[in-house]
């Protein structure tokens, strides 16, 4: 089951990316109590917090004080060691591993412009998973046609057909941004142009449309005094978990994406 985590130290920004630290000049490497500081031959001296570092590369020309490693691995900072030729010697890894925050990878995927296409095929795909459940429970009343049109209006065009009280949809919102605040999920996104993407309305529409397909037959005989509110806590207590699974399936996808969409990380002097 999907469950809230805490945000690692190094990962408590979006800003967070690899470190270089090039052969082109040696280097030494100290630290602060929250920040690795690179010392170099010209006497130049940078400090990276490590809440702006990822990962670190480093060439074997790099000379590291052992408090600078201990802190990168006690904060759970892996370190690989490249030697002149390009090859990778060898990573140091935290023997604590941290999870990487899902809520961080989240907001990371829809940055750039591969990852928004990510979102996008990651969003059609859970449409086709409602249809694929409504087929299973409704099959025996779907016929061909109907089932093209569906997922032609639903899958692609993102519309459904509401057989239920508009009503219901706000109880349906309510229900989703409480299963993301539990994540530490925003209801808003930025894609590539800082243009603002609609997280909560994505998510709710799912459940939506999950609520109206499944739901149909008992819309067609509707309890005249029964409130909306009970109509969907019915529902959601036996459906609750399908908002979960929409959850632990945006959860593999953006941390999957986490390293590969990685910003280019900083270069030392």
């Amino acid at each position: 089951m999907l469950t809230p985590t805490a945000t690692p130290a190094h990962t408590a920004t979006t800003g967070a990316r690899a470190l270089y630290l090039g052969a082109r000049d040696k280097k030494t490497i100290t630290c602060t109590a929250e920040a690795l500081v690179v010392h170099n031959t010209q006497r130049q001296i940078r400090r990276y917090p490590l809440a702006r570092i990822s990962r670190v590369v480093s060439s074997t020309e790099t000379d590291w004080h052992g408090n600078a490693l201990a802190l990168c691995l006690k904060s759970g900072i892996g370190i690989t060691w490249i030697d002149t030729q390009g090859n990778a010697l060898g990573t140091c890894y935290p023997s604590q591993r941290t999870p990487a925050s899902f809520a961080l990878a989240v907001e990371l995927l829809t940055e750039t412009t591969e990852g928004l296409e990510r979102y996008t095929n990651w969003l059609r795909a859970r449409r086709m998973e409602v249809l694929i459940r409504w087929g299973h429970e409704c099959g025996d009343r779907i016929s061909p046609a109907q089932w093209q049109a569906t997922k032609h209006d639903w899958v692609y065009a993102q519309r459904v057909t509401e057989h239920l009280p508009r009503a219901l949809y706000g109880h349906c919102l309510a229900w989703t941004g409480a299963q993301m605040a539990a994540h530490g999920l925003t209801p808003t996104l930025l894609d590539p142009q800082a243009q603002p993407i609609a997280l909560d309305h994505d998510l709710c529409q799912l459940l939506w449309a999950e609520i109206n397909l499944c739901a149909g037959t008992l819309a067609a005989t509707p309890q005249e005094d029964e409130p909306t509110t009970a109509l969907f806590e019915r529902w959601i207590a036996r459906n609750g978990c399908a908002m979960l699974l929409h959850l632990q399936s945006l959860c593999r996808t953006a941390i999957k994406a986490m390293d590969t969409l990685c910003p280019p990380g900083h270069t030392a002097p």
